[in-house]
Protein backbone atom coordinates (compact mmCIF):
# COMPACT_ATOMS: atom_id res chain seq x y z
CA UNK A 1 0.00 0.00 0.00
CA UNK A 2 2.98 2.64 0.68
CA UNK A 3 4.31 1.79 -2.80
CA UNK A 4 0.99 2.80 -3.85
CA UNK A 5 1.00 5.99 -2.39
CA UNK A 6 4.53 6.64 -3.25
CA UNK A 7 3.98 5.69 -6.62
CA UNK A 8 1.01 7.67 -6.97
CA UNK A 9 2.43 10.58 -5.26
CA UNK A 10 5.47 10.62 -7.64
CA UNK A 11 3.45 10.65 -10.77
CA UNK A 12 1.41 13.53 -9.26
CA UNK A 13 4.39 15.62 -9.01
CA UNK A 14 5.99 14.75 -12.76
CA UNK A 15 2.26 15.54 -13.79
CA UNK A 16 2.40 19.27 -12.01
CA UNK A 17 5.76 19.44 -13.22
CA UNK A 18 4.44 18.97 -16.80
CA UNK A 19 2.14 22.33 -16.23
CA UNK A 20 4.01 24.10 -13.94
CA UNK A 21 6.07 26.76 -15.79
CA UNK A 22 7.55 30.11 -15.84
CA UNK A 23 9.52 32.98 -16.98
CA UNK A 24 12.70 34.70 -16.26
CA UNK A 25 13.91 37.91 -17.95
CA UNK A 26 16.51 40.50 -16.82
CA UNK A 27 16.46 43.53 -19.29
CA UNK A 28 18.40 46.85 -19.38
CA UNK A 29 16.24 50.23 -20.13
CA UNK A 30 17.59 53.73 -21.62
CA UNK A 31 15.61 56.33 -19.80
CA UNK A 32 15.03 59.78 -20.74
CA UNK A 33 13.63 62.43 -17.60
CA UNK A 34 11.35 65.12 -18.30
CA UNK A 35 9.25 66.93 -15.80
CA UNK A 36 9.64 68.35 -12.41
CA UNK A 37 9.69 67.71 -9.02
CA UNK A 38 9.51 69.86 -5.75
CA UNK A 39 10.46 69.51 -1.44
CA UNK A 40 9.79 72.75 0.24
CA UNK A 41 10.72 75.35 -2.25
CA UNK A 42 10.58 75.93 -5.85
CA UNK A 43 9.28 73.80 -8.54
CA UNK A 44 12.32 72.39 -10.33
CA UNK A 45 13.27 71.26 -13.88
CA UNK A 46 14.68 68.09 -13.85
CA UNK A 47 16.44 68.98 -16.76
CA UNK A 48 17.88 72.58 -16.61
CA UNK A 49 17.68 72.78 -12.94
CA UNK A 50 18.76 69.45 -11.59
CA UNK A 51 21.00 68.63 -14.76
CA UNK A 52 19.69 65.04 -15.24
CA UNK A 53 20.06 63.50 -18.97
CA UNK A 54 19.53 60.21 -20.35
CA UNK A 55 20.66 56.89 -18.03
CA UNK A 56 20.59 53.84 -18.55
CA UNK A 57 19.62 50.51 -15.92
CA UNK A 58 18.53 46.94 -15.81
CA UNK A 59 15.44 45.32 -14.51
CA UNK A 60 14.99 41.81 -13.46
CA UNK A 61 11.50 39.73 -13.47
CA UNK A 62 10.08 36.42 -12.87
CA UNK A 63 7.13 34.24 -13.63
CA UNK A 64 5.52 31.51 -12.12
CA UNK A 65 2.53 29.78 -13.04
CA UNK A 66 0.98 26.60 -11.95
CA UNK A 67 -2.40 24.55 -12.73
CA UNK A 68 -4.15 25.02 -9.46
CA UNK A 69 -7.59 27.27 -10.88
CA UNK A 70 -8.03 29.04 -7.60
CA UNK A 71 -4.71 30.56 -6.18
CA UNK A 72 -3.21 33.27 -8.22
CA UNK A 73 0.06 33.37 -10.23
CA UNK A 74 2.99 34.95 -9.13
CA UNK A 75 5.22 37.92 -10.73
CA UNK A 76 8.29 39.11 -8.99
CA UNK A 77 9.80 42.26 -10.57
CA UNK A 78 13.20 44.28 -9.36
CA UNK A 79 14.30 47.77 -11.38
CA UNK A 80 17.00 49.88 -10.68
CA UNK A 81 16.38 53.55 -11.94
CA UNK A 82 18.56 56.22 -11.28
CA UNK A 83 19.36 59.83 -12.60
CA UNK A 84 22.51 62.18 -11.66
CA UNK A 85 23.86 65.69 -12.92
CA UNK A 86 26.23 68.00 -12.12
CA UNK A 87 26.59 71.71 -13.24
CA UNK A 88 25.87 75.54 -12.91
CA UNK A 89 22.95 77.05 -11.82
CA UNK A 90 21.68 79.50 -14.64
CA UNK A 91 18.37 79.65 -12.67
CA UNK A 92 18.45 79.98 -8.78
CA UNK A 93 15.85 77.54 -6.87
CA UNK A 94 15.20 76.43 -3.46
CA UNK A 95 14.69 73.04 -2.67
CA UNK A 96 14.57 71.64 0.75
CA UNK A 97 13.92 75.26 2.20
CA UNK A 98 17.45 75.87 0.77
CA UNK A 99 18.26 78.70 -1.98
CA UNK A 100 20.53 77.48 -4.86
CA UNK A 101 21.83 80.94 -6.65
CA UNK A 102 22.82 81.63 -9.91
CA UNK A 103 26.29 80.79 -10.25
CA UNK A 104 25.84 77.53 -7.66
CA UNK A 105 27.70 74.32 -8.75
CA UNK A 106 25.23 71.60 -8.08
CA UNK A 107 25.32 68.05 -7.70
CA UNK A 108 22.28 65.78 -7.94
CA UNK A 109 21.36 62.64 -7.50
CA UNK A 110 18.15 60.54 -7.86
CA UNK A 111 18.14 56.75 -7.04
CA UNK A 112 15.30 54.76 -6.85
CA UNK A 113 14.66 50.76 -6.64
CA UNK A 114 11.68 49.06 -7.33
CA UNK A 115 10.48 45.90 -5.93
CA UNK A 116 7.22 44.67 -7.46
CA UNK A 117 4.69 41.79 -5.99
CA UNK A 118 1.69 40.88 -8.95
CA UNK A 119 -0.82 37.82 -8.24
CA UNK A 120 -2.58 37.74 -11.28
CA UNK A 121 -4.76 35.24 -13.06
CA UNK A 122 -4.59 34.08 -16.97
CA UNK A 123 -7.68 34.86 -18.36
CA UNK A 124 -6.62 33.55 -22.22
CA UNK A 125 -3.99 30.92 -22.63
CA UNK A 126 -3.52 30.36 -26.88
CA UNK A 127 -2.02 32.01 -29.07
CA UNK A 128 -3.93 35.47 -27.68
CA UNK A 129 -2.84 35.46 -24.18
CA UNK A 130 -4.18 37.70 -21.01
CA UNK A 131 -3.50 38.11 -18.16
CA UNK A 132 -5.11 40.33 -15.35
CA UNK A 133 -4.45 40.95 -11.52
CA UNK A 134 -2.88 43.07 -8.71
CA UNK A 135 0.50 44.95 -7.75
CA UNK A 136 2.09 45.74 -4.99
CA UNK A 137 5.32 48.28 -6.18
CA UNK A 138 7.86 49.44 -3.39
CA UNK A 139 9.26 52.45 -4.25
CA UNK A 140 12.47 52.96 -1.99
CA UNK A 141 14.84 55.68 -3.10
CA UNK A 142 16.25 59.44 -2.48
CA UNK A 143 16.70 62.75 -4.33
CA UNK A 144 19.45 65.25 -3.01
CA UNK A 145 21.03 68.49 -4.47
CA UNK A 146 24.09 69.42 -3.01
CA UNK A 147 25.96 72.83 -3.47
CA UNK A 148 28.17 75.47 -1.96
CA UNK A 149 26.50 78.38 -0.98
CA UNK A 150 28.82 81.64 -3.11
CA UNK A 151 28.54 83.99 -0.26
CA UNK A 152 29.40 81.99 2.76
CA UNK A 153 31.65 79.01 1.08
CA UNK A 154 29.36 76.67 2.92
CA UNK A 155 28.22 73.12 1.77
CA UNK A 156 24.69 72.97 1.14
CA UNK A 157 23.24 69.31 1.52
CA UNK A 158 19.18 68.65 0.76
CA UNK A 159 17.86 65.34 0.79
CA UNK A 160 14.38 64.07 0.72
CA UNK A 161 13.65 60.46 1.09
CA UNK A 162 11.00 57.79 -0.95
CA UNK A 163 9.77 55.17 0.86
CA UNK A 164 6.31 54.12 0.27
CA UNK A 165 4.07 50.91 -1.06
CA UNK A 166 1.63 51.68 -3.80
CA UNK A 167 -0.72 49.28 -5.24
CA UNK A 168 -1.79 48.50 -8.47
CA UNK A 169 -3.51 47.22 -11.54
CA UNK A 170 -1.69 44.65 -13.48
CA UNK A 171 -1.92 43.58 -17.20
CA UNK A 172 -0.35 42.21 -19.59
CA UNK A 173 -1.68 40.92 -23.49
CA UNK A 174 0.74 38.51 -25.83
CA UNK A 175 -0.37 37.98 -29.26
CA UNK A 176 2.16 35.20 -30.74
CA UNK A 177 2.08 34.82 -34.40
CA UNK A 178 0.81 31.75 -36.07
CA UNK A 179 3.38 29.32 -37.56
CA UNK A 180 6.26 32.09 -36.42
CA UNK A 181 8.31 32.57 -33.65
CA UNK A 182 7.27 35.99 -33.05
CA UNK A 183 5.63 37.82 -30.25
CA UNK A 184 4.04 41.35 -29.71
CA UNK A 185 3.55 42.10 -25.79
CA UNK A 186 2.15 44.79 -24.19
CA UNK A 187 2.31 44.95 -20.53
CA UNK A 188 1.72 47.21 -17.55
CA UNK A 189 1.31 48.98 -13.76
CA UNK A 190 -1.22 51.82 -13.18
CA UNK A 191 -2.96 53.71 -10.54
CA UNK A 192 -4.50 57.30 -10.39
CA UNK A 193 -5.68 58.43 -7.01
CA UNK A 194 -5.54 61.74 -4.47
CA UNK A 195 -3.97 63.29 -7.51
CA UNK A 196 -1.42 60.90 -7.55
CA UNK A 197 -0.76 58.85 -10.68
CA UNK A 198 2.08 55.90 -10.96
CA UNK A 199 2.53 53.49 -13.90
CA UNK A 200 4.87 51.98 -15.98
CA UNK A 201 4.19 50.41 -19.52
CA UNK A 202 5.77 48.48 -22.04
CA UNK A 203 5.38 47.47 -25.75
CA UNK A 204 7.68 45.04 -27.41
CA UNK A 205 8.04 42.33 -29.76
CA UNK A 206 9.66 39.12 -29.20
CA UNK A 207 11.86 36.35 -31.65
CA UNK A 208 11.78 32.72 -29.58
CA UNK A 209 14.73 31.10 -29.78
CA UNK A 210 15.02 27.11 -28.98
CA UNK A 211 14.69 25.80 -25.45
CA UNK A 212 12.46 28.89 -24.11
CA UNK A 213 14.63 31.42 -25.09
CA UNK A 214 14.49 34.64 -26.81
CA UNK A 215 15.10 38.46 -27.23
CA UNK A 216 12.60 40.94 -26.78
CA UNK A 217 13.18 44.60 -28.04
CA UNK A 218 11.12 47.79 -27.42
CA UNK A 219 9.20 51.25 -25.51
CA UNK A 220 9.37 51.40 -22.10
CA UNK A 221 7.78 54.40 -20.48
CA UNK A 222 7.24 55.04 -16.72
CA UNK A 223 5.43 58.44 -14.82
CA UNK A 224 5.69 59.02 -11.44
CA UNK A 225 3.39 61.72 -10.32
CA UNK A 226 3.62 62.40 -6.41
CA UNK A 227 1.21 64.97 -4.83
CA UNK A 228 2.53 66.20 -1.45
CA UNK A 229 3.82 63.06 -0.23
CA UNK A 230 6.27 64.09 3.13
CA UNK A 231 6.69 67.36 1.66
CA UNK A 232 7.58 65.62 -1.76
CA UNK A 233 5.71 66.64 -4.60
CA UNK A 234 7.04 65.35 -8.57
CA UNK A 235 5.61 65.24 -11.96
CA UNK A 236 7.90 63.09 -14.43
CA UNK A 237 7.88 61.37 -17.06
CA UNK A 238 10.97 58.66 -17.90
CA UNK A 239 10.63 57.05 -21.55
CA UNK A 240 13.38 54.98 -24.30
CA UNK A 241 13.94 51.95 -25.43
CA UNK A 242 14.40 48.55 -23.81
CA UNK A 243 16.23 44.80 -24.29
CA UNK A 244 15.58 42.15 -22.41
CA UNK A 245 16.72 38.24 -22.87
CA UNK A 246 14.19 35.98 -22.19
CA UNK A 247 13.87 32.18 -20.56
CA UNK A 248 10.67 30.84 -20.79
CA UNK A 249 9.98 27.40 -19.09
Amino acid sequence: MKNILLIGGLLTTLSMADVIGGEVDIGYYNHAPSGWVQYKGDVVDLEKDLKWSDEGDIFLKAYLEHPLPILPNIKLGYNKFGHSGSGEVTKGFSFGGESFGIGTDVDTEFDLKMYDLTLYYEILDNWVNLDLGLNVKYLDGFISVKGTNILTQQLIDEYSEIKTPIPMLYAKAQFDVPSTDLSFLAEGNYVSYDGNTLYDAQLGVRYSFLLGLGLEVGYKAMKIKLNDIDDLSMDSDFTGAYGQLVWDF
